[in-house]
């Protein structure tokens, strides 16, 4: 096994689940009859599942051989996981990133919390990643209004600004998910899967 192919399986420890393109572009594979070629030494030690392209994840032998731990199965939210990681990617890979961190406050005496898909810093903004693409828009609403109460603690304690980051799946998801951010005052942004 290559060193190249060494540091595939221990992003994936990190990761959990990265597309074939994800792999070519983190590690500049080069073409994809060259990355197909460095990722089929890597078959031993990963389950491959077929999302629009091959995605890979460690099976228990990839686990045992970087110290991790096999935690993804094959009924996971695989697609929900790569799309995450497209932002992880996107954003320049953030030293701080956390995914699926649970936020908890106190505001006037009653306890909340809320569970990001990832929170990082980027640019010294404090942003908290949302991945739309299968939750009903009424969830995301109650989202939104639980980031607005998160958001107000946050500038009052001056801990930094935060930004409500969605990705999603489609235009219209997008100007409903801006809609209601800007009538709730949390800052956002809203990128659309391609």
């Amino acid at each position: 096994m290559t060193e190249r192919q060494l540091k595939i399986l221990y992003t994936l420890n990190d990761l959990q689940v990265l597309s074939r393109s994800q792999i070519q572009h983190m590690f500049d594979l080069g073409s994809k009859r060259n990355a197909n070629r460095i990722l089929q030494g890597i078959r031993d030690y990963t389950h491959t599942k077929r999302i629009g392209e091959d995605v890979y994840y460690l099976n228990k032998c990839g686990a045992d051989l970087v110290g991790g731990e096999a935690t993804i199965r094959r009924n996971s939210p695989l697609e929900h996981i790569v799309m995450r990681n497209d932002i992880y990617i996107f954003y320049h890979y953030p030293q701080d990133w956390k995914a699926e961190v649970r936020t908890r406050w106190t505001e006037e005496g009653k306890e909340y919390s809320v569970v990001s898909d990832a929170r990082f810093k980027y640019h010294d903004l404090l942003y908290f990643l949302e991945v739309d693409n299968t939750q009903k828009m009424i969830e995301n609403r109650r989202k939104i209004e639980k980031y607005m109460r998160l958001f107000r603690i946050i500038e009052k304690k001056r801990i930094g600004e935060p930004v409500l980051l969605w990705y999603t799946l489609s235009d219209m998801r997008k100007k409903q998910l801006e809609a209601w951010c800007r009538e709730d005052g949390v800052k956002c942004e809203v990128l659309v899967k391609r």
